[in-house]
C-alpha cells in the first residue's frame, strides 16, 4: 500500500462522507423526524457505493476504508446533531458508548459489504483465476 493509496481512500471518504453529513443534517431539519430518516441514510449507502466502485480502488482494505468513513462520518455528524437536543443529552455516557458502538458495528457489516461489491472488474478477474 503506498500512501497514495491510502490518501486517495481517505479522500474519498472524507469527500463523500461531508456530502452524506449534510443530506443526513438537513433531512432531520427539513423531514418529520421517525423512520423518514432511513430514506436519505440508504441514499448515503448507495452513493458510497457508487462512489467507491467509481474510483476502481484496486485493494480491499482501501475499498473498506473509504466505505467505513463515509459511513462513519455522515453517522457521527447526525448523532452530533441529534445529540443537541435536551432529550438526549440525559442518556449518560454508557448510553452515548453503547449507540456509537452499535453505528461502528453497523458501518463496519456495510462497510464490508460495500467494499466486496465495489471491487474493480480487474480485481474479480484475478480473484476468479486464481
Amino acid at each position: 500500500m503506498t500512501s497514495a493509496e491510502i490518501r486517495r481512500s481517505l479522500s474519498l471518504a472524507v469527500a463523500v462522507g461531508v456530502l452524506g453529513a449534510a443530506v443526513l443534517v438537513f433531512s432531520i431539519s427539513f423531514f418529520t423526524p421517525g423512520k423518514f430518516i432511513l430514506i436519505p441514510w440508504a441514499l448515503v449507502v448507495v452513493g458510497t457505493l457508487l462512489a467507491v466502485r467509481a474510483e476502481r480502488i484496486p485493494r480491499f482494505g482501501l475499498r473498506f476504508v473509504a466505505a467505513f468513513g463515509s459511513f462513519m462520518l455522515p453517522s457521527a455528524a447526525l448523532y452530533v446533531f441529534v445529540g443537541l437536543s435536551p432529550e438526549v443529552a440525559e442518556l449518560g455516557v454508557v448510553g452515548h458508548i453503547w449507540r456509537l458502538l452499535s453505528l461502528a458495528l453497523i458501518g463496519a457489516a456495510i462497510g464490508l459489504a460495500t467494499a466486496r461489491i465495489a471491487a474493480p472488474p480487474a480485481a474479480l478477474e484475478a480473484r476468479a483465476t486464481t
